[in-house]
């Protein structure tokens, strides 16, 4: 028998609400059984007041409406590689309607039939093309003319319908819908070069900011991508000796296209090392990319999510259940205990033994370790500090609980059945 509290949360508004208020969250303690369903033993109630956080910008502008089926993904890898980023891959790349074009070096692959074997016991069907280049970054550069032409060669893609030409890292962690949502401020007729540069000063200072990281994700728009392919041959000339392949890409748009890079704040490159806890509780609803999980940085703590297949099965029940309201953040204020209550929906509750001011939520606590964070203020980790993990969920007839756990105590945020339909 376990102790743990359910959070009820009846007025969180719908994604078309835009007016900020507060939310009444009703309270109480519960005891779960063996089976580990809710036995509902009320031992206190009380009810609180959370406000929602939002650090969601809006806007101005007409608006375009995409489709999945419009973007055209690509990624180059190899055939050992792959089985240490499938589960990344998997998050993406097995949603009905994807299209999806993986780039292997072909002195790695048997044959093509061996890898569209594997990757179908993973229900992923991207179309699969080789390359003679041994040099990952020459194969990366590859990817925009070999994505052109596949998709005018190809009955596995109309060219017609494809508006976006997204290219990633085989460890890129796609979240589409928000992608799609993204996308609306951005008119695929223009020649538009999408992405962001890292958050890692040094990683700045190393490369430069006049291009996208890869590991983010790169979007060009159909008009850009046509260019880019047609200058193929001077692209290679131009920036044979660059570092990175996504450096390649930038010089190249850059340069010979006069394409500057347009930021958007929700393509997450990740190049620091360590806990990221307080960057993913920081208000950044919305996300597009995640990248470098467990090679860099880890996004649970070890008692939660210790593998890859772990925490990327979590991040996706959390994000099918919860859709645009994934990682939105909800604060209540108890002044009388001198506590903070944070609830990042499908993420985390965390209890903080102080009063954290707006000024302080609005900032990224700094979990990790040993590199400057760029583009937003940062805070010292909190030492007083408890953090509940999104564990699971359970649906009832009216009701849907998400539960958080840690240390085996439990808090179950028990949300009501229409506002989650609401959600996805």
């Amino acid at each position: 028998m376990r102790k743990i509290i359910t959070f009820d949360e009846p007025n969180i508004p719908t994604l078309d609400n835009s007016i900020k208020r507060n939310k009444n969250i009703f309270v109480q303690a519960l005891v779960y059984n063996k089976t580990f369903t809710p036995a509902r033993i009320q031992l206190e109630t009380f009810s609180h007041d959370y406000e929602e956080l939002s650090v969601r910008q809006t806007i101005n502008g007409p608006v375009h409406y995409y489709s999945i089926e419009q973007i055209y993904f690509a990624i180059t890898t190899n055939r050992y590689r792959i089985r240490e980023t499938i589960e990344f891959l998997k998050f993406w790349a097995i949603t009905p309607g994807i299209r999806c074009l993986m780039v292997f070096e072909s002195k790695s692959l048997p044959s093509e039939n061996y890898i569209q074997r594997y990757l179908a016991t993973h229900g992923i069907s991207c179309k699969i093309q080789t390359s003679n280049a041994t040099r990952y970054e020459e194969r990366y550069l590859e990817l925009i003319q070999q994505v052109w032409y596949s998709s005018n060669t190809s009955s596995y893609v109309d060219l017609e319908k494809v508006a976006w030409f997204a290219f990633g890292d085989d460890d890129t962690v796609w979240f589409l819908n928000n992608l799609l949502q993204t996308l609306k401020y951005y008119n695929a007729s223009d020649p538009i070069y999408l992405g962001n540069i890292s958050d890692n000063l040094d990683a700045l200072q190393r490369h430069g900011t006049y291009f996208a990281f890869g590991g983010g994700g790169i979007l060009l728009s159909r008009t850009l991508a046509l260019q880019a392919a047609q200058q193929s041959k001077d692209c290679q000339r131009l920036v044979h000796n660059t570092f990175g392949g996504d450096m390649m890409i930038g010089k190249c748009i850059n340069e010979i296209l006069k394409i500057n890079l347009t930021k958007n704040k929700n393509f997450h490159q990740m190049d620091h090392i360590g806990d990221m806890d307080g960057f993913l509780e920081s208000g950044i609803e919305g996300l597009v990319s995640l990248h470098h999980m467990f090679s860099y940085w880890e996004p649970f703590s070890e008692e939660h999510a210790t593998n890859t297949v772990g925490a990327m099965n979590l991040f996706k029940l959390a994000y099918q259940k919860l859709g645009h309201h994934f990682l939105k953040r909800y604060v209540r204020l108890d002044r009388q205990a001198n506590r903070t209550f944070l609830l990042t929906m499908g993420y985390s509750f965390s209890l903080f033994d102080r009063i954290l001011t707006h000024e302080e939520l609005m900032k990224v606590e700094k979990t990790w370790c040993c590199s400057d964070f760029v583009g937003r203020q940062t805070r010292p980790k909190e030492m007083n500090k408890t953090t509940w993990y999104f564990r699971a969920v359970t649906n009832e007839t009216s009701r849907c609980e998400m539960i958080y756990e840690y240390n085996n105590v439990v808090r179950v945020i028990s949300l009501p059945m229409k506002l989650i339909i609401s959600m996805t």
